[in-house]
Protein backbone atom coordinates (compact mmCIF):
# COMPACT_ATOMS: atom_id res chain seq x y z
CA UNK A 1 0.00 0.00 0.00
CA UNK A 2 2.83 2.59 0.78
CA UNK A 3 4.17 2.44 -2.71
CA UNK A 4 0.73 2.97 -4.22
CA UNK A 5 0.49 5.44 -1.47
CA UNK A 6 3.91 7.38 -2.65
CA UNK A 7 3.08 6.75 -6.82
CA UNK A 8 -0.34 8.38 -6.14
CA UNK A 9 1.19 11.48 -4.54
CA UNK A 10 3.93 11.69 -7.33
CA UNK A 11 1.18 11.65 -9.76
CA UNK A 12 -0.89 14.54 -8.03
CA UNK A 13 1.21 16.87 -6.35
CA UNK A 14 2.57 17.72 -9.88
CA UNK A 15 -0.17 18.27 -12.28
CA UNK A 16 0.68 22.03 -12.35
CA UNK A 17 2.83 23.97 -14.41
CA UNK A 18 6.24 22.44 -15.41
CA UNK A 19 5.00 19.26 -14.57
CA UNK A 20 7.96 17.47 -16.16
CA UNK A 21 10.49 19.24 -14.42
CA UNK A 22 8.86 19.47 -10.94
CA UNK A 23 8.27 15.28 -11.49
CA UNK A 24 12.17 14.97 -11.91
CA UNK A 25 12.99 17.18 -8.61
CA UNK A 26 10.61 14.44 -7.05
CA UNK A 27 11.66 11.66 -7.94
CA UNK A 28 14.83 12.67 -6.41
CA UNK A 29 13.29 12.91 -3.25
CA UNK A 30 11.58 9.68 -3.43
CA UNK A 31 15.07 7.76 -3.78
CA UNK A 32 16.20 9.34 -0.67
CA UNK A 33 12.81 9.09 1.18
CA UNK A 34 14.23 5.93 2.85
CA UNK A 35 17.00 7.60 4.52
CA UNK A 36 14.99 10.51 6.04
CA UNK A 37 12.26 7.99 6.93
CA UNK A 38 14.67 6.17 8.85
CA UNK A 39 15.82 9.09 10.43
CA UNK A 40 12.39 10.79 11.09
CA UNK A 41 10.82 7.13 12.34
CA UNK A 42 14.31 7.17 15.16
CA UNK A 43 12.93 10.99 16.34
CA UNK A 44 9.70 10.27 15.93
CA UNK A 45 8.06 9.15 19.31
CA UNK A 46 10.34 11.57 21.23
CA UNK A 47 8.21 14.90 21.79
CA UNK A 48 11.27 17.21 22.04
CA UNK A 49 14.39 17.18 19.46
CA UNK A 50 18.16 16.93 21.00
CA UNK A 51 18.14 20.60 20.06
CA UNK A 52 15.38 21.34 21.71
CA UNK A 53 16.87 19.52 25.29
CA UNK A 54 19.77 22.04 24.66
CA UNK A 55 17.73 25.18 24.05
CA UNK A 56 14.34 25.02 25.50
CA UNK A 57 10.98 23.75 24.37
CA UNK A 58 10.56 24.45 21.09
CA UNK A 59 8.16 22.81 18.81
CA UNK A 60 5.79 22.80 15.69
CA UNK A 61 1.94 23.55 17.22
CA UNK A 62 -1.56 22.98 15.69
CA UNK A 63 -4.49 23.89 16.28
CA UNK A 64 -8.33 23.78 15.05
CA UNK A 65 -8.28 27.51 15.01
CA UNK A 66 -6.10 30.55 14.49
CA UNK A 67 -3.42 30.91 17.45
CA UNK A 68 -3.41 34.10 19.36
CA UNK A 69 -0.56 35.05 22.30
CA UNK A 70 1.82 31.95 22.47
CA UNK A 71 0.10 28.72 21.89
CA UNK A 72 -3.15 28.75 24.11
CA UNK A 73 -5.70 26.30 22.12
CA UNK A 74 -2.66 23.84 20.54
CA UNK A 75 -3.91 20.01 19.78
CA UNK A 76 -3.22 16.75 18.26
CA UNK A 77 -6.25 14.92 17.38
CA UNK A 78 -7.98 15.80 14.33
CA UNK A 79 -10.93 14.88 12.69
CA UNK A 80 -12.64 15.14 8.93
CA UNK A 81 -13.84 18.35 9.51
CA UNK A 82 -11.44 20.25 11.35
CA UNK A 83 -9.68 23.07 10.16
CA UNK A 84 -6.29 22.81 11.03
CA UNK A 85 -3.33 25.79 11.80
CA UNK A 86 0.32 25.51 12.73
CA UNK A 87 3.08 28.00 14.61
CA UNK A 88 6.62 27.43 14.79
CA UNK A 89 8.72 28.73 17.39
CA UNK A 90 12.27 29.20 16.45
CA UNK A 91 15.28 29.36 19.07
CA UNK A 92 16.52 32.04 16.52
CA UNK A 93 14.83 34.60 14.11
CA UNK A 94 13.33 33.00 11.03
CA UNK A 95 15.54 34.15 8.49
CA UNK A 96 18.07 31.32 10.09
CA UNK A 97 15.81 28.51 8.67
CA UNK A 98 15.35 29.90 5.25
CA UNK A 99 16.26 29.54 1.90
CA UNK A 100 15.89 31.07 -1.25
CA UNK A 101 13.01 32.51 0.45
CA UNK A 102 11.30 29.17 1.13
CA UNK A 103 10.96 26.95 4.53
CA UNK A 104 11.31 23.57 3.98
CA UNK A 105 8.95 21.08 6.20
CA UNK A 106 9.61 17.20 5.85
CA UNK A 107 6.64 15.40 6.64
CA UNK A 108 6.47 12.24 7.88
CA UNK A 109 3.44 10.07 7.59
CA UNK A 110 1.69 6.63 8.18
CA UNK A 111 -0.76 4.81 9.74
CA UNK A 112 -1.33 4.43 13.60
CA UNK A 113 -0.27 0.76 13.39
CA UNK A 114 2.41 1.17 10.70
CA UNK A 115 6.23 0.71 11.32
CA UNK A 116 7.21 2.60 8.61
CA UNK A 117 6.57 6.30 7.57
CA UNK A 118 6.46 7.80 4.38
CA UNK A 119 8.43 11.22 3.74
CA UNK A 120 7.53 13.83 1.62
CA UNK A 121 7.84 18.24 1.93
CA UNK A 122 5.47 20.65 2.48
CA UNK A 123 7.79 23.93 0.91
CA UNK A 124 6.17 27.44 2.28
CA UNK A 125 7.02 31.25 0.87
CA UNK A 126 7.86 33.36 3.28
CA UNK A 127 8.77 36.44 1.38
CA UNK A 128 6.68 38.96 3.17
CA UNK A 129 7.31 37.54 6.56
CA UNK A 130 8.98 39.48 9.38
CA UNK A 131 13.11 37.39 8.79
CA UNK A 132 13.62 38.49 12.51
CA UNK A 133 10.57 36.79 13.81
CA UNK A 134 10.71 34.13 16.73
CA UNK A 135 7.97 32.42 14.86
CA UNK A 136 5.65 31.60 11.77
CA UNK A 137 1.90 30.56 11.47
CA UNK A 138 1.20 28.92 8.53
CA UNK A 139 -1.82 27.08 7.29
CA UNK A 140 -2.08 23.05 6.89
CA UNK A 141 -6.00 22.29 6.19
CA UNK A 142 -7.28 26.41 6.72
CA UNK A 143 -10.78 27.61 6.27
CA UNK A 144 -10.78 29.24 2.32
CA UNK A 145 -11.87 32.29 4.25
CA UNK A 146 -9.25 32.68 6.31
CA UNK A 147 -6.23 31.08 4.17
CA UNK A 148 -2.99 33.20 3.81
CA UNK A 149 -0.23 30.53 3.18
CA UNK A 150 1.57 30.72 -0.19
CA UNK A 151 3.34 27.19 -0.97
CA UNK A 152 6.35 26.91 -3.01
CA UNK A 153 7.22 24.71 -6.13
CA UNK A 154 3.50 23.40 -5.62
CA UNK A 155 4.54 21.18 -2.46
CA UNK A 156 1.32 21.88 -0.61
CA UNK A 157 0.18 20.72 2.78
CA UNK A 158 -3.50 20.46 1.33
CA UNK A 159 -2.31 17.91 -1.82
CA UNK A 160 0.26 16.11 0.66
CA UNK A 161 -3.08 15.35 2.76
CA UNK A 162 -5.72 14.60 0.54
CA UNK A 163 -3.31 12.45 -1.13
CA UNK A 164 -2.39 10.47 2.03
CA UNK A 165 -5.44 10.04 3.19
CA UNK A 166 -7.28 8.60 0.38
CA UNK A 167 -5.58 5.23 1.03
CA UNK A 168 -6.51 5.10 4.91
CA UNK A 169 -9.20 3.55 6.46
CA UNK A 170 -11.97 5.30 7.74
CA UNK A 171 -11.75 5.92 11.64
CA UNK A 172 -8.22 4.92 11.47
CA UNK A 173 -5.52 7.85 12.95
CA UNK A 174 -2.78 8.96 10.85
CA UNK A 175 0.32 10.57 11.91
CA UNK A 176 1.90 13.20 10.11
CA UNK A 177 5.55 14.36 11.79
CA UNK A 178 6.56 17.85 10.62
CA UNK A 179 10.13 18.45 11.07
CA UNK A 180 12.50 21.75 10.35
CA UNK A 181 16.27 21.51 10.92
CA UNK A 182 15.26 19.50 14.37
CA UNK A 183 12.22 21.24 15.36
CA UNK A 184 9.17 19.14 15.24
CA UNK A 185 5.65 18.64 16.12
CA UNK A 186 3.04 16.11 15.24
CA UNK A 187 -0.97 15.67 14.65
CA UNK A 188 -2.86 12.69 14.06
CA UNK A 189 -6.40 12.76 11.50
CA UNK A 190 -9.26 10.71 11.16
CA UNK A 191 -11.27 10.52 8.40
CA UNK A 192 -15.02 9.57 7.62
CA UNK A 193 -14.14 8.20 4.33
CA UNK A 194 -12.08 8.97 1.10
CA UNK A 195 -14.81 10.91 -0.96
CA UNK A 196 -16.26 13.23 1.77
CA UNK A 197 -12.66 13.76 3.14
CA UNK A 198 -11.82 15.09 -0.42
CA UNK A 199 -14.85 16.57 -0.63
CA UNK A 200 -13.94 18.44 2.48
CA UNK A 201 -10.41 19.39 1.02
CA UNK A 202 -11.77 20.52 -2.53
CA UNK A 203 -12.44 24.12 -1.32
CA UNK A 204 -9.11 24.41 0.55
CA UNK A 205 -6.62 23.55 -2.60
CA UNK A 206 -8.61 25.65 -4.01
CA UNK A 207 -8.01 28.30 -2.26
CA UNK A 208 -4.40 27.15 -2.22
CA UNK A 209 -3.75 27.04 -6.20
CA UNK A 210 -5.31 30.40 -6.33
CA UNK A 211 -2.51 31.77 -4.42
CA UNK A 212 0.50 30.22 -5.96
CA UNK A 213 -0.90 30.74 -9.69
CA UNK A 214 -1.85 34.77 -8.89
CA UNK A 215 1.96 34.60 -7.92
CA UNK A 216 3.33 32.82 -10.68
CA UNK A 217 1.12 35.92 -12.69
CA UNK A 218 2.53 38.17 -10.82
CA UNK A 219 6.29 36.58 -11.59
CA UNK A 220 5.83 36.33 -15.45
CA UNK A 221 7.15 38.52 -18.22
CA UNK A 222 5.13 38.42 -21.96
CA UNK A 223 7.79 37.10 -24.10
CA UNK A 224 9.93 39.10 -25.95
CA UNK A 225 8.02 37.89 -29.54
CA UNK A 226 5.30 40.30 -28.47
CA UNK A 227 7.65 43.29 -28.83
CA UNK A 228 8.29 41.90 -32.63
CA UNK A 229 6.79 43.55 -35.63
CA UNK A 230 3.35 42.02 -36.47
CA UNK A 231 3.62 40.03 -40.22
CA UNK A 232 0.71 38.38 -42.19
CA UNK A 233 0.10 34.61 -43.58
CA UNK A 234 -0.31 33.99 -46.89
CA UNK A 235 -3.02 31.85 -46.27
CA UNK A 236 -5.85 33.78 -46.33
CA UNK A 237 -7.90 31.35 -43.75
CA UNK A 238 -5.40 32.85 -41.49
CA UNK A 239 -5.97 36.48 -41.29
CA UNK A 240 -5.99 38.16 -37.98
CA UNK A 241 -10.04 38.34 -38.25
CA UNK A 242 -10.22 34.82 -38.81
CA UNK A 243 -7.80 33.97 -36.06
CA UNK A 244 -9.70 35.72 -33.59
CA UNK A 245 -12.72 33.61 -34.65
CA UNK A 246 -11.07 30.63 -32.62
CA UNK A 247 -10.17 32.11 -29.57
CA UNK A 248 -12.91 32.43 -26.79
CA UNK A 249 -15.23 34.87 -26.79
CA UNK A 250 -15.07 36.02 -23.78
CA UNK A 251 -11.96 37.38 -23.82
CA UNK A 252 -10.73 40.99 -24.79
CA UNK A 253 -7.73 41.10 -27.28
CA UNK A 254 -4.63 43.50 -26.13
CA UNK A 255 -2.29 42.19 -27.88
CA UNK A 256 -1.39 40.35 -31.23
CA UNK A 257 1.87 39.31 -32.66
CA UNK A 258 2.45 37.25 -36.09
CA UNK A 259 5.84 36.01 -36.53
CA UNK A 260 8.04 35.76 -40.03
CA UNK A 261 8.55 32.15 -41.61
CA UNK A 262 6.64 29.95 -43.68
CA UNK A 263 3.07 29.29 -43.39
CA UNK A 264 3.49 25.68 -42.38
CA UNK A 265 5.15 22.45 -41.93
CA UNK A 266 4.75 19.13 -42.18
CA UNK A 267 4.61 16.71 -39.38
CA UNK A 268 5.38 12.96 -39.95
CA UNK A 269 5.54 10.26 -37.79
CA UNK A 270 9.11 8.26 -37.20
CA UNK A 271 8.32 6.36 -40.51
CA UNK A 272 7.72 9.55 -42.64
CA UNK A 273 3.88 8.97 -43.03
CA UNK A 274 2.70 12.63 -43.19
CA UNK A 275 0.05 13.21 -40.01
CA UNK A 276 -0.36 16.71 -40.47
CA UNK A 277 0.85 20.31 -40.67
CA UNK A 278 1.02 23.20 -38.25
CA UNK A 279 1.62 26.80 -38.34
CA UNK A 280 5.13 27.61 -38.86
CA UNK A 281 4.99 31.53 -38.06
CA UNK A 282 4.34 31.83 -33.94
CA UNK A 283 0.59 33.64 -33.15
CA UNK A 284 1.49 35.18 -29.81
CA UNK A 285 -1.83 36.48 -27.93
CA UNK A 286 -2.64 38.46 -24.74
CA UNK A 287 -5.53 38.84 -23.57
CA UNK A 288 -8.19 39.15 -20.43
CA UNK A 289 -10.63 36.82 -19.67
CA UNK A 290 -13.75 39.35 -19.11
CA UNK A 291 -15.66 36.80 -16.61
CA UNK A 292 -12.35 36.42 -14.25
CA UNK A 293 -10.77 39.34 -15.17
CA UNK A 294 -7.20 37.65 -15.15
CA UNK A 295 -5.01 38.20 -18.09
CA UNK A 296 -3.11 35.56 -20.40
CA UNK A 297 -0.91 34.90 -22.93
CA UNK A 298 -0.77 32.34 -25.46
CA UNK A 299 1.31 30.70 -28.46
CA UNK A 300 -1.54 30.25 -30.59
CA UNK A 301 -1.06 26.65 -33.17
CA UNK A 302 -3.18 26.10 -36.06
CA UNK A 303 -3.15 22.70 -37.57
CA UNK A 304 -4.57 21.20 -40.42
CA UNK A 305 -4.84 16.93 -40.74
CA UNK A 306 -3.56 14.88 -43.58
CA UNK A 307 -6.37 13.76 -45.88
CA UNK A 308 -4.15 11.74 -48.47
CA UNK A 309 -3.01 12.79 -51.87
CA UNK A 310 -1.79 16.24 -50.92
CA UNK A 311 -4.90 17.78 -49.21
CA UNK A 312 -5.28 18.80 -45.95
CA UNK A 313 -8.70 19.32 -43.81
CA UNK A 314 -9.67 22.39 -41.93
CA UNK A 315 -8.17 24.17 -39.51
CA UNK A 316 -8.05 22.71 -35.56
CA UNK A 317 -6.81 25.48 -33.40
CA UNK A 318 -4.72 24.15 -29.89
CA UNK A 319 -4.08 26.82 -27.33
CA UNK A 320 -2.27 26.40 -24.04
CA UNK A 321 -2.87 30.01 -22.43
CA UNK A 322 -0.52 30.86 -19.41
CA UNK A 323 -1.38 33.63 -16.69
CA UNK A 324 0.27 36.55 -16.24
CA UNK A 325 -0.19 39.87 -13.75
CA UNK A 326 -2.26 42.48 -16.40
CA UNK A 327 -0.01 45.22 -15.65
CA UNK A 328 2.68 43.39 -17.40
CA UNK A 329 0.29 43.58 -20.93
CA UNK A 330 1.84 47.17 -22.15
Amino acid sequence: MKRMLLTGLLAVLFTTEDASAQFGKLVEKARSGADKAKEIKSNANTTTSTVNKKMGQVNIYFSKTRFGEGTTGASSDFTEGDYIYGRIVFPKPLKEYVSDNTITFDVAHKEADDDDYNVNQVKIDVTKANQEANQLDFDVLADPKQATTLYADHLQAPSLIVMVMQYIQPGVKTEFNWKVEGLEGTFYLTTKNAQSFAAFVAPIQQKANSFAQNDDAMKADLPEEFDQPSHAFADPQLSKANILKYLPENIEVLKFVVGPGDDYKVMKNALGVILYKQTDRYIMVAYKDKKTGNCYYDNVIFERPYEGNGKYGSLKVRTNGERIDCSKIK
